[in-house]
């Protein structure tokens, strides 16, 4: 009786050890890498009927790698998506979303997986192989902000000041001013070389100068009548006297 005993137990250990190597050849893991430039948060959603990772998000600093372990047991396809979470940080994150696709197949009793890795943003997918390329998602986050700096901007000149430059055969003459002799100003302008090159008076030139004749005349006339009366009070001084 103890015989059947002892032997029961040890039957019963050698089928326990039995379904636990067969229960660890039954499970695949993947690793899935995730690089940040410039430092942030990434975080992994899990469809429907997929395992899940061992963590929800993973928050990393610039130079930093960090990964999401998923472990499988079963066939299958299983779909997870990733992202970049936005702080409060002024900078410009990566929008990118990556979906990252496993496909778990059995074979002579083992799990294989294979990955392939979906960028939404650029419609483009590759698989990377086994060990020597590992799962590996990027996001490139910009440290300038969103508004481009107003001191780089560079002015443009508006329709009204042309670009040019000074003394140059483009240049135009401001409005109202004149813009050379005409036809029957040729004598005049042969009269204005010979006075040293100056020009003639601009239009409107010749009332002011009649203004200041005008001044000039009540100026003399004023300076006529003082004159005048300083004149006859002396000669009535030297009559009283």
């Amino acid at each position: 009786m103890k015989r059947v005993f002892a032997f029961s137990i040890a039957l019963m250990l050698i089928i326990a050890a039995l379904g636990a190597q067969v229960s660890a050849a039954q499970t695949a893991s993947v690793d899935i890498w995730v690089d940040i430039k410039n430092g942030g948060t990434a975080v992994i959603i899990t469809e429907v009927n997929c395992p899940l990772p061992d963590k929800s998000s993973l928050t990393l600093d610039d130079g930093q790698s960090g990964a999401f372990h998923i472990d499988f047991s079963e066939e299958g396809v299983y779909s997870y998506t990733i992202r970049l979470e936005p702080d409060e940080r002024d900078i410009t994150f990566d929008d990118t979303v990556y979906l990252v696709r496993v496909y778990v197949t059995e074979e002579n009793g083992s799990l294989y997986t294979s990955i392939v890795i979906y960028n939404k943003k650029t419609d483009s997918k590759y698989s990377p192989q086994g060990l020597d390329e590992p799962c590996t998602v990027t996001f490139v986050n910009d440290e300038s902000p969103d508004t481009p700096d107003e001191t780089t901007v560079p002015t443009q000149p508006t329709e009204s000041e042309p670009p040019s430059e000074p003394g140059s055969a483009t240049e135009q003459p401001p409005s109202g001013t004149d813009d050379g002799p005409k036809d029957g100003d040729k004598g005049s302008d042969n009269g204005d070389k010979g006075s040293g090159g100056s020009s003639r008076p601009q239009t409107g030139d010749d009332s002011r100068l009649d203004f200041y004749l005008l001044l000039a005349l009540f100026a003399s006339a004023g300076l006529f009548t003082l004159s005048v009366l300083y004149y006859r009070s002396v000669v009535r001084e030297i009559k009283q006297r």
